[in-house]
């Protein structure tokens, strides 16, 4: 992305977050709240603090190449199966979305609902009972890249790619995974349209350490 092209999407967004005018330098990038439903089986949640984390940081790393960041908002409990067996599994989880922020259902594991024989490690889903509300569902065996990938499709890019290496394919490869120019106008034009809706907020500047599950 070219250096006057970043230049003006930084300062849209953060226009629209109602961000003081800064003189000297544009932010160095634009950070979304991630929050996160922790599911709980058998007494205990179905994942550690470190896998979060680590699916946060990875993809803090591969989208700031397009001046896109995330921060956790906070960790709370989510209700109902930890098991997503069902379309049905997958629905409910709309009501509990919060507004404001990408939310993310951490699980103890995600079945396919077109070929159920597969497990899944991650979706980005709508909600059929529960709409507009849309999220990202993640099993509890899902490799780091799982969650920036189902963020490229939260952020506007539905379809899967062919080429290796691209974030929305499923062959990263070894290196770091890429955004082409197309998919990365696509999640700037989503991102717009979240703010602008209130859909989501930009992360406060500074913010309250995430209380622990």
């Amino acid at each position: 992305m070219r250096l006057a092209a970043l230049w003006g999407w930084t300062c849209f967004v953060c226009a629209l977050a109602s961000v003081a005018p800064v003189a000297s330098a544009a932010p160095k990038s634009v950070k979304l709240p991630i929050l996160v439903h922790l599911a709980r089986e058998g007494g205990r949640a179905v994942a550690e603090r470190d896998f979060w984390e680590r699916q946060i940081a990875r993809a803090n790393e591969i989208f700031a190449p397009y001046a896109v960041g995330f921060s956790l908002r906070g960790v709370v409990a989510a209700s109902g199966p930890a098991r997503m067996e069902s379309r049905a599994d997958r629905d409910q989880l709309g009501a509990q979305v919060q507004a404001g922020a990408i939310n993310c259902f951490v699980v103890a594991s995600l079945r396919d609902v077109d070929e159920p024989e597969r497990m899944r490690r991650g979706v980005h889903w709508h909600s059929e009972t529960h709409a507009p509300a849309h999220y990202v569902i993640l099993s509890a065996i899902a490799d780091p890249n799982v969650l920036a990938h189902e963020l490229g499709h939260f952020l506007g890019n539905p379809r899967h790619s062919e080429t290796s290496g691209n974030l929305m394919s499923y062959d990263w490869g070894d290196g770091l995974p890429f955004l082409a120019p197309p998919q990365v106008q696509r999640v700037e034009r989503t991102i717009r349209g979240y703010l602008q809706r209130g859909e989501l907020a930009l992360t406060a500047a500074r913010s309250a350490p995430a209380p622990a599950p």
